[in-house]
């Protein structure tokens, strides 16, 4: 069993990467990974990160954030806890030559096009979500494909629940501006469940504010000024299919009438206000794959679960 550090330094909507390309007998030869190394005899997770930081970009971190424990199992490599930081305040230059790889400044639009173990896509999107320390267990075959994961937030017992953004204050709505539940609603819903905030139009890749689109009778989604956008709404529904499963997340609330969030009643596509009978496009896809989907218009009902 041999112990490391990884930590993802972010500035400004990248990811500080390196490019493993200059060691053979690299486990992780040509593959994209964050800032880390062996956790070396009397240092802590803490003391390690900052050091293997420092020797490999150059920079000294600031309150790194101790977010998680992974175990890594393959019948290829001895088992490995790594245990995973995220920063966001640092000093000095980045060098310019770094013995492990390339070093490069990644954004988050591109980063999951990159060559990465499958399961590091599960704790790049748990570092973007305000969720409690979580251990992950991930187990590879000796081909490297992802057999299974298994996922605990330590000291919370709470139920996840994904939650669109906008209903907690995030300025992601088409327009700008958010549509938050009152206090007292958030309280209740933050002593129950593990409040996951998700947006599909901005997972999608679409921008704040944006032109207002509608779903379609065909289903597709048009934007007011005639542009097809249909793309960017089932990218962002695949993305947050992924934040359910990865979190085991079997309950949603999410914004009435989007043509992204909307269940039961949408806009029917005509830019005049009238309603018809449908689900939006991520609301529609989270129920197939089994998920209870609310709207804040039924919020008393979720707040009663047990």
């Amino acid at each position: 069993m041999k112990n490391t550090t990884l930590c993802y330094i972010e500035q400004d909507g990248m990811y500080l990467m390196m490019h493993r390309n200059k060691k053979n007998g690299d486990c992780n030869r040509d593959k994209w990974i964050g800032i880390g190394g062996h956790i070396e005899e009397n240092e802590s997770p803490y003391d390690c990160i900052l050091r293997e930081a420092k020797e490999e970009t150059g920079l000294w971190l600031q309150a790194p954030s101790y977010r998680g424990l992974i175990t890594f199992c393959s019948p290829c490599y001895e088992t490995e806890f790594m245990h995973l930081f995220t920063a966001n305040d640092f000093d000095g230059s980045l060098r310019a030559d770094c013995p492990e790889g390339d070093l490069q400044w990644i954004s988050r639009e591109k980063l999951f096009s990159l060559p990465m173990w499958e399961g590091d896509k599960i704790f790049l999107h748990l570092m973007e979500l305000p969720v409690p320390f979580f251990h992950l267990k991930l187990t590879y075959n000796a081909d490297g494909v992802l057999l299974s994961h298994d996922l605990q937030f330590c000291g919370d017992s709470r139920e996840p629940l994904l939650i669109s953004a906008c209903l907690l204050g995030t300025r992601c709505r088409y327009d700008g501006d958010t549509r938050p539940l009152s206090d007292a609603v958030l309280a209740s819903l933050s002593a129950r469940y593990l409040l996951i905030p998700i947006c599909g139009e901005v997972l999608g890749g679409l921008s704040v504010p944006r032109l207002p689109a509608e779903l379609q009778p065909n289903g597709t989604v048009i934007r007011s000024d005639g542009v097809d956008v249909t793309q960017k709404y089932l990218d962002g529904a695949l993305e947050i299919l992924k934040y359910a499963g990865y979190t085991n997340a079997k309950i949603a609330l999410l914004k009435a009438r989007s043509p992204s969030c909307g269940r039961g009643r949408i806009y029917d596509g005509s830019f005049t206000g009238t309603l018809t009978d449908g689900d939006g496009i991520t609301a529609a896809a989270l129920i197939k794959a089994g998920v209870r989907v609310y709207t804040e218009e039924e919020v008393d009902l979720l707040c009663g679960e047990s």
